[in-house]
C-alpha cells in the first residue's frame, strides 16, 4: 500500500501534504541524529465514508504535555487536526480497500546547524496496520536499572514524555524475541512493574482495573485511559497505583495495550534472572469488550 505524509510549518501554522518516498528531513535534523522530539501514533479505521481518529483527543493531550516537558512550542490543535486528517483522507484515496491506518506525528525541535535558535517542524506519516486482535502474549521481565523514584529524583530523564528516544524499547523487544517472548515488561530495580517498551499495562485484581502509577516514571497511556472510561461505566472500578511485580504473579488476568496492537492478554511472564515462567489466567470475555471499547472510541 502507498504511504501518505504532511510536512508542518510550526511557524506559520500551515502544512503541506508530501510524498514519504522522497527525502523529507535535513540531514542534520535533531529528531533524526539527537532524537531531540515528541511522537504520537493514533489508529484510524475507515468504515462506509467515515475516517475515524481513534482517541486523538487523548493522544494530543499527552503531545501538548511532551512538548512542554521538552520546552518545544505548544502544538496548535486545529492544525495538526487537518494535517492528520487531510493524510488520513488522502491514504485512502490510494488505498481505498484499506480498512485500518496508523498516523505517526511527529515535532522536531530543528536543525542541528541552527546554532542559535532552532525552529522546530513537524510531519506526519500514514501507513497500513492491520486490524487489533487479542492475541495471548509471553513477557518476559527487564529491568529498567531505575528505582522507582526516578521521576522526581531525575526529572532531566524525561520519563512520561513520549520522546523519540527509543532506541532503549527496540533493544527490549528485540531481546524479548530473541529470548522466546513476543514482548517486554520493564520493572523497577526495586520490584515495580512499569510499561512494555510502546504498551501499557493493566491487572485485573477481582473487580477492580489497576495500571502502574504515571509518577512513577511512565507514559500515561491513552488506550489506557479509554479502557478505564469505559470500565467504570460498566461498573467496573479502576486504580492507579505503584504495582509490584508479585502483584502481577497474583492477577487474575493482565494486559498489554497500545493504540495500533490493542490489547494482548498476557498468560506468561518469564523471569529473566531465573528463567521461571509464572502464568497468568487469560479473561478472553473482558478482552473482548475492552478491544470494542478501544476500536468505538
Amino acid at each position: 500500500m502507498k504511504n501518505t505524509a504532511a510536512l508542518i510549518d510550526v511557524e506559520a501554522n500551515t502544512f503541506i501534504l508530501s510524498d514519504p518516498s522522497q527525502l523529507l528531513l535535513s540531514l542534520d535534523d535533531l529528531a533524526a541524529h539527537r532524537g531531540d522530539g515528541i511522537f504520537e501514533t493514533v489508529l484510524v479505521t475507515y468504515r462506509d465514508d467515515n475516517t475515524l481518529i481513534h482517541n486523538q483527543a487523548l493522544h494530543f493531550e499527552r503531545f501538548i504535555e511532551s512538548a512542554r516537558m521538552l520546552e518545544l512550542p505548544t502544538p496548535d490543535p486545529k492544525l495538526w487536526e487537518e494535517a492528520l486528517r487531510a493524510t488520513a483522507k488522502q491514504f485512502k484515496e490510494l488505498n481505498p480497500d484499506a480498512h485500518t491506518a496508523s498516523i505517526r506525528y511527529t515535532l522536531s525541535r530543528g536543525h542541528d546547524s541552527d546554532t542559535t535558535t532552532h525552529t522546530p517542524h513537524g510531519w506526519t506519516v500514514t501507513s497500513h496496520v492491520p486490524r487489533p486482535e487479542p492475541t495471548e502474549i509471553t513477557v518476559v521481565a527487564l529491568n529498567s536499572g531505575f528505582t522507582s523514584d526516578i521521576a522526581g529524583t531525575a526529572p532531566w530523564l524525561l520519563h512520561g514524555a513520549k520522546t523519540l528516544s527509543y532506541a532503549t524499547n527496540q533493544a527490549a523487544k528485540r531481546y524479548a524475541l530473541n529470548n522466546g517472548a513476543d514482548d517486554a515488561l520493564f520493572h523497577t530495580s526495586d520490584g515495580y512493574a512499569l510499561e512494555g517498551p510502546n504498551s501499557t499495562l493493566i491487572l485485573r485484581m477481582g473487580d477492580q482495573l489497576i495500571t502502574p502509577d504515571p509518577k512513577i516514571g511512565i507514559l500515561h497511556g491513552t488506550t489506557q485511559r479509554c479502557i478505564f472510561e469505559n470500565a467504570s461505566k460498566q461498573g467496573l472500578l479502576t486504580q492507579y497505583s505503584n504495582v509490584s511485580m508479585d502483584d502481577l504473579g497474583r492477577a487474575q488476568a493482565a494486559w498489554l495495550v497500545s493504540s495500533i496492537r490493542g490489547c494482548r492478554p498476557i498468560s506468561t511472564v518469564l523471569t529473566n534472572t531465573s528463567g521461571t515462567a509464572t502464568h497468568i489466567p487469560v479473561d478472553h470475555d473482558l478482552t473482548e469488550h475492552m478491544l470494542q471499547w478501544v476500536l468505538s472510541s
